[in-house]
């Protein structure tokens, strides 16, 4: 028995050190391709803004600009005044490590360092890569790493009475236990740092869950807050006819009439908002143009292809005298053709299922009947696979025909993505009702519907895309349109998803829906309301 805890506290402490490399490896990564937006030569102004949108959409708490002679180009996000700004700019920084090594081509990843304040801080540089390939500057980012960053999710590996430090040259970084009676203890080294994880575990587990238990409070905090709104001038200096105008422009915008004269007045703040609704006008006018080229591109031009490609591989591994090594290319190419094929349907659900129609209201759907309709859909599909249900005689939730193809998306990339055989691949699907609503929609209680799986685990960063973790970004990105799909249709309907990923294997995925407040609200007869299984398979 201490054996089997010994290698299970072993596990863990792999998969931890192995998180925190991988989310070194990500920040590193994002550093580099921001690395390659920045242009040592433009002016401080330019470079500031770079540096402040970097700030913005990553997790850095402050960025700086180096030239190749080593000073100090610019720095944002800093609490420096502008005095103090103005002081270390051009100082000079060449013999530093964190220019030394850039200069030489490297990314480096600096030791922890530990601020006043008592946080700890990495420093990671990148060469700023000229047209020739050769180094012209540094650019750097200070990150603080903590329970909200770096280690926000080590918790989340560990099992019950598994307790996990983190520490670096006598440092402790992270650490979510004080002492440990007879523990079993492991340790494991994260590659790109060095650092050290720990594990520790209990071997009087099961006292101490009895005596956390028995010492569990509860409290409350009750919060008032109170809202003021400021219309008075507003309204002084607001004409009906400027508001009629407003709300009128605003209909024709979302009924696809692009307008972009619009003219309020000459008072300032309506001036302001014209430009910007004429700007914003303008904006979606170019985007829903470029949707319409790509629609095109992917549901003709790329599915046509590939269903040309697909047929002339399907008809060269018919050939009798086709040798192994070309069969297996042959089987690469006509594999790869179909999934390009399947992200084209995606898109052209996207297109044709979203954005061409307009938001419809919530109503009422039974969810069993759905449910049902899209795991027979699958089953005949998977034949060889598992799919189990544990299903109540009747759900209802609120939708706007978006569930069937959450559902179905869900279901599907677990089958999809099994990397078993067919016929080892299992998929659970249960619904059940909660007395907890979203937040989003005001209703009593919610429907939930869980898909659990035997498959290796959802990767890191479609499972925080997928919980709204982490925002899309051409770094930051899924592999395909599945999970971007799901998460912008439960959006629409007020839902949620929670994932949950074991630690060998397996994922849960969770999806929250609101419901009615009471089965009347599902009609009279208890009947499936019209439009709530339109959706084709």
């Amino acid at each position: 028995m201490r054996a089997q805890e010994q290698q299970a506290v072993e596990q863990t402490a792999t998969v931890v050190a192995d998180r925190i490399d991988t989310w070194l490896e990500t920040t590193t990564t994002s550093v580099e391709l921001w690395a390659t937006t920045i242009d040592v030569s433009a002016g401080t102004f330019q470079q500031t803004g770079s540096l402040e949108t970097f700030l913005d959409r990553t997790a850095f708490d402050s960025a700086s600009v180096y030239s190749a002679e080593g000073a100090l180009v610019s720095i944002a996000g800093s609490d420096l005044t502008s005095a103090e700004r103005a002081a270390i700019v051009n100082n000079d920084y060449s013999s530093r490590t964190f220019m030394q090594r850039p200069l030489a081509g490297e990314t480096y990843v600096s030791d922890v360092d530990q601020t006043l304040d008592g946080d700890y801080v990495i420093r990671i540089a990148v060469p700023i890569l000229g047209p020739d390939g050769f180094p012209m500057g540094v650019f750097t980012g200070n990150l603080e790493i903590g329970p909200t960053t770096l280690f926000g999710n080590v918790t989340e590996v560990s099992r019950a009475n598994e307790f996990v430090t983190v520490t670096a040259d006598g440092q402790t970084l992270f650490s979510d236990h004080g002492t440990v009676r007879d523990p079993i203890t492991a340790n494991e080294t994260v590659p790109r740092t060095d650092w050290t994880v720990s594990v520790a575990r209990s071997t009087a587990s099961i006292a101490r869950q009895l005596r956390v238990a028995t010492m569990m409070q509860a409290g409350g905090i009750i919060v008032a807050l109170l809202s003021i709104a400021v219309v008075g001038l507003w309204v002084s200096r607001t004409t009906f006819a400027q508001i009629q105008e407003l709300s009128d422009a605003l209909k024709a915008l979302e009924s696809g009439e692009y307008r972009t004269d619009l003219d309020l007045g000459i008072i300032d703040e309506w001036q302001r908002m014209s430009d910007r609704f004429n700007a914003v006008s303008t904006m979606l006018k170019q985007r829903d143009s470029q949707l319409r080229v790509l629609n095109r591109v992917l549901r003709h031009n790329l599915r046509n292809d590939m269903n040309v490609v697909t047929s002339h591989a399907e008809r060269a591994l018919a050939e009798e005298d086709v040798s192994p090594a070309v069969e297996s290319d042959l089987e690469k190419i006509r594999s790869t053709a179909l999934r390009l094929i399947n992200t084209s349907e995606h898109a052209r659900t996207l297109y044709d299922d979203l954005l061409t129609k307009p938001k419809q209201a919530l109503e009422p759907v039974e969810v069993v009947s759905i449910v049902e309709s899209r795991l027979d859909v699958l089953t005949s599909q998977f034949s060889a696979a598992t799919i189990e249900t544990d299903l109540p005689e009747t759900a209802w939730a609120l939708d706007s025909a978006t569930l069937p193809i959450v559902v179905e998306e869900i279901v599907r990339n677990a089958l999809l993505h099994n990397d078993l055989p067919e016929s080892d691949r299992r998929v659970a699907v249960s619904v059940s009702r909660q007395e907890v609503a979203p937040e989003e929609v005001e209703t009593t209680g919610e429907v939930r519907i869980d898909v659990e799986d035997n498959g290796p685990g959802i990767p890191m960063v479609e499972e925080a895309l997928l919980t709204n973790q982490l925002e899309e970004t051409s770094i930051d990105h899924g592999s395909g349109l599945g999970v971007w799909l799901v998460n912008w249709l439960l959006a629409q309907i007020g839902g949620t998803v929670t994932v949950s990923t074991g630690v060998d294997r397996g994922t849960t995925v969770s999806i929250h829906v609101p419901a009615p407040d009471s089965p009347a609200a599902a009609g009279d007869d208890g009947d499936i309301p019209d439009g709530a299984d339109d959706v084709e398979p």
